[in-house]
């Protein structure tokens, strides 16, 4: 809007105002009901200015009020939300710590159970090492009887073949125990003793 314009509205609203005051006293004294009128007609006009404000401010005012309880219901539904995982959570860790705890008591039961497979091993170490520290001393007690064995059988073998050798008047002359035998008998009774010599020798392939 131009300055001229804005100059013109002006005058216009004044020389109205102008033309108006008059007219306005002459009604007043001509008519006092009139003016009652008027004034009831204005003062219904502000009310109902009044109104129309108090209704937009009421207007904005449920808005508001609607705004906030969606976000109080939303807030609501997130706490409700919030509750339920919170529950479930807790569920879930005390599961949690179920499991925990039956590990724990399994692990605490393996353990054990390794600690006597351990003590259970030590001993069978110790039993296998005393065996084994026995069975090398019987190899050698064996081995000492086994050559000592072969050594009386050798003597006996050799102590029978001389005998054998010998003649019944030898053994005549010498008063040895087989004085008076005859030839067979001699013989008989060397391979006799041969046989209970041989049955007594160890046999070290056999043992083996």
């Amino acid at each position: 809007m131009s300055a001229s314009d804005m100059k013109l509205r002006i005058a216009l609203v004044l020389l109205a105002a102008s033309l108006a005051l008059p007219a306005y006293g002459a009604d007043k004294k001509a008519d006092p009901a009139k003016e009652q009128v008027r004034r009831l007609q204005q003062s219904q006009r502000k009310l109902e200015q009044e109104k129309a404000q108090l209704a937009q401010e009421k207007a904005a005012l449920d808005g508001q009020v609607k705004e906030a309880t969606e976000k109080l219901d939303e807030a609501r539904k997130q706490a409700g939300a919030a509750t339920r995982k919170a529950a479930a959570l807790d569920k879930e860790l005390a599961a949690a710590q179920a499991e925990k705890q039956a590990l724990g008591a399994k692990l605490t039961d393996a353990e054990q159970r390794i600690a006597k497979l351990s003590e259970q091993q030590r001993t069978t170490e110790a039993e296998r090492k005393r065996l084994d520290a026995l069975a090398a001393q019987q190899k050698q007690s064996i081995a000492s009887c086994e050559e000592h064995n072969a050594k009386l059988h050798g003597q006996g073998v050799a102590l029978l073949e001389k005998y054998q050798t010998k003649s019944c008047f030898d053994t005549t002359l010498q008063n040895e125990p087989f004085s008076g035998l005859k030839q067979v008998e001699i013989e008989n009774f060397i391979e006799d003793n041969r046989e209970q010599l041989d049955e007594h020798k160890l046999d070290r392939q056999a043992r083996r």
